[in-house]
């Protein structure tokens, strides 16, 4: 009778194996190569889960039959950052402090698209973005500053 290896790929239960591995890759689409027993492995991702971040820790279903499924993401701590696949360190992409309800996105660059409109909303102040190019902003009081030259261009400017 043979005996199981540990960390071997095998199913307990007829349930497939979850694995702890660490993300060395991934692309916007899905694909991910993931570090499992010291070997890379291609693994797919789970459509729930928020874009992953080289270096960052994850849980690998392993079906009998089927490509290794990403079903879960460490999240980063604090501060922590991942490594691109370029080399250079990337700050944790998203954070959230439950303490204070705090959302916090960090990246290089922010991409926001929306077919209809992009609506920021805090109290009574709005920034609303439309798919047609027009930009409303409603708010008690506005303040404007530059340091340096400041600007306004357009096609006709109404000051009150």
């Amino acid at each position: 009778m043979a005996i199981p290896q540990r960390n071997a790929l095998t199913q307990t239960h007829g349930q497939p194996l979850i694995r702890i591995a660490k993300v060395l890759s991934a692309d916007t689409k899905g694909q991910v190569t993931v570090q499992l027993d010291g070997k890379p492995v291609a693994a797919e991702a789970a459509t729930h889960l928020p874009p992953l971040l080289p270096g960052q820790r994850v849980a690998v279903m392993l079906p009998e039959d089927e490509s290794p499924l990403i079903t879960a993401a460490y999240p980063l701590a604090a501060g922590a950052s991942a490594q691109q696949g370029s080399g250079e360190r990337m700050e944790a992409a998203i954070g959230f402090d439950p303490a204070t309800g705090t959302l916090n996105i960090q990246a290089k660059q922010l991409n926001l698209q929306a077919l209809g409109s992009v609506e920021i909303r805090c109290g009574e102040a709005v920034l609303r973005f439309t798919a047609q190019g027009n930009v409303a902003l409603h708010a008690q009081a506005i303040t404007q500053s530059a340091i340096g030259p400041y600007q306004i261009e357009g096609a006709s400017i109404d000051l009150n």
